[in-house]
């Protein structure tokens, strides 16, 4: 089934089914990354960049996993320019698995419960159980971009405040 992204996968349809869904979900895309990213310029690292995924994700760039990410609400990153090296013309595949199990240590918590009456219910089935009042909304959240930096680049800046009187510095 094609999913839009950004959106949550549980929202599109009303399928019941995929709406109360728990577990595995597996996204995949092909590109046609610029010739110019791939010619193996050392100067210039590829990043693949996923605004928002809930709520543990697995990502492979070509097959290869390149990182894992848990916590849905905030971007990760993982440069990917040497997998990509020297494949000027030719697609690049890349896979995102999102689980969207909630456990005890997941923002929102929740817990998931083994149904063990085998007479009602079938073998291995469980349900999730939470204790938050919205619905629990699932799948690429944020735009999943490529982009390219120099090798020397700015990862991060921190500003430090300070007061002295009545003059903020």
């Amino acid at each position: 089934m094609d999913m839009p992204v950004p959106a949550s996968f549980n929202e599109i349809t009303q399928d019941p089914r995929l709406r109360q869904y728990v577990g595995w979900i597996w996204y995949e895309k092909e590109v046609l990354p610029p010739a110019r990213w791939l010619q193996g310029d050392p100067g210039t690292r590829v990043v693949l960049r996923i605004g928002s995924a809930h709520y543990y994700s697995i990502v492979w760039v070509n097959g290869v996993q390149v990182t894992e990410h848990e916590g849905g609400h905030l971007p990760f990153e993982v440069e990917i320019g040497s997998l990509l090296r020297g494949t000027a013309g030719e697609r690049c595949r890349i896979t995102i698995a999102i689980n969207n199990t909630l456990t005890p240590h997941t923002l929102p918590p929740g817990t998931i419960e083994y149904m063990k009456d085998e007479t009602m219910y079938p073998k291995g089935y469980f349900v999730q159980n939470t204790r938050f009042d919205f619905f629990n909304y699932a799948g690429i959240h944020r735009p999943v971009i490529l982009y390219t930096t120099p090798v020397t680049y700015i990862d991060d800046i921190t500003v430090t405040t300070d007061l002295g009187g009545n003059v903020g510095r």
